[in-house]
């Protein structure tokens, strides 16, 4: 669990961190991009005007972008934009009055409204725009923009209100022309200049990094959720096996209570067998398992009769016979206890001998359940190394040789190898209040 919150804890520094120098990337080049200019061409799409009904259909035709480039090229030579062919911007131009100003030189007036709409995503930034117009005309006055003649172009420039065009939105100047030939000039198009706000929530990699942030946001809170939810299972299933280990070990204790000499005993058998298991690679489950089993293998002594449990000298026939059944009444009494796999064979199968001549089903070899093979071999060491009502404990020396000579026909030769490695290492024996799990 502590590896995986490091890992989890990695993934999350090194994503947010990603996202940062990609977001601050992303924030650099639009902040660049804001100070590059562009430039586009807008015909008039005013159809309204009535006194545009004179222009020939071959003045009306829209240029191609080359021939707008030569038309406004003085002013363009000042911008070194960018070209947009489709900016997503509309010009109206319509001529509100016209008059006859001298008719002696054949000066024409005419009052021109201008409105300009940015339909485009992104808000338009100090803007200038460029009007044709013929040669011998000059400005008269004009309002909401700053205007200027020069080269038979009008340049028109914002006021400090707007300077910027946002999306969605137009803004509306104008100006008065006085044009020569007697003649009514009309406005075809015209050329902008412009910079482009580029907000970063307008960027499609902006919503990327922010769906993944949410993403990971919406995993770390699932994993929270959960992991509060796994350790309040792992509380409740610590409390619920501590319930039973301590059932277990009341039992075990009542079992051992019958003989004083055996107090303890099921405890170190349940003690060693989980150490051989956890020698042998078995996992933690397991290994808990086999000790919950262990702990009971001796269960069906309650059936005995406490004289021959107890009885100081040598057992007759019979009560050899009469205490062989121990592991019968033991299997007999765990038989319906399913919550733990196996412990009903810990009981019956654990006098079991490997070369086939142990008690109660005669079974050899690999025939004995595992469980039950690790259970004689603590078995048997604890009943060697403690005292007994018949006789006292054996020498360390001795129950050692008893372990070699007996691996491979009372017990399997694999598990006694533990055993043995176990008493080597100090690990056994024990002491009574040393048995703990």
């Amino acid at each position: 669990m502590f590896h995986r919150k490091n890992k989890l804890l990695m993934i999350n520094i090194f994503s947010i961190l990603a996202v940062l120098i990609i977001g601050l990337t992303l924030f650099s080049y639009l902040q660049h991009m804001e100070k590059q200019p562009f430039y586009a061409f807008c015909q008039n799409e005013n159809k309204e005007d009535e006194n545009a009904s004179d222009i020939s259909e071959e003045e009306s035709v829209s240029l191609s972008a080359e021939e707008y480039r030569e038309k406004y090229a003085d002013g363009l030579a000042l911008a070194d934009g960018a070209f947009l062919a489709n900016p997503k911007c509309r010009l109206e131009v319509s001529i509100a009055k016209q008059w006859l100003e001298n008719e002696a030189n054949g000066i024409v007036g005419a009052q021109y409204d201008f409105v300009f709409h940015n339909d485009s995503a992104k808000d338009i930034l100090n803007w200038t725009m460029l009007v044709s117009v013929p040669e011998g005309s000059y400005l008269d006055s004009y309002w909401s923009g700053e205007c200027n003649y020069e080269n038979d172009v009008i340049t028109i420039q914002p006021l400090d209100y707007n300077q910027t065009i946002e999306v969605a939105a137009d803004i509306s100047f104008g100006f008065v022309l006085m044009t020569p030939n007697n003649s009514t000039f009309h406005v075809e198009d015209c050329a902008i200049i412009f910079y482009r706000e580029n907000k970063l929530w307008q960027h499609p990699l902006f919503w990327v990094l922010s769906i993944f942030l949410f993403a990971l946001f919406i995993a770390d809170l699932a994993y929270v959720v959960s992991s509060i939810r796994i350790r309040k299972y792992n509380l409740r299933q610590e409390a619920d096996r501590r319930i039973i280990e301590q059932s277990l070990k009341t039992f075990a204790n009542i079992i051992d209570a019958k003989d004083e000499y055996t107090r303890g005993h099921s405890q170190r058998v349940a003690y060693y067998s989980r150490e051989i298991a956890r020698r042998m690679n078995m996992d933690e489950e397991t290994c808990r398992q086999l000790y919950y089993i262990a702990l009971l293998h001796d269960i069906g002594k309650i059936g005995i009769t406490d004289s021959i449990l107890t009885k100081p000298g040598a057992l007759t026939v019979e009560e050899r016979e009469s205490i062989k059944q121990h592991v019968v009444i033991g299997g007999e009494i765990l038989k319906d206890f399913n919550s733990i796999p196996g412990i009903a064979e810990g009981a019956m199968y654990h006098h079991e001998r490997y070369d086939g001549t142990g008690y109660s089903a005669g079974l050899s070899g690999d025939a004995i359940p595992l469980f039950a093979r690790i259970i004689c071999v603590a078995d048997s060491f604890d009943a060697m190394s403690s005292a007994r009502c018949y006789r006292g404990k054996l020498e360390m020396d001795h129950v050692v040789n008893e372990l070699k000579a007996h691996a491979g026909t009372q017990f399997d030769k694999n598990i006694v190898r533990y055993m043995l490695e176990m008493i080597a290492d100090g690990f056994a024996p024990v002491l009574n209040g040393e048995a703990e799990m």
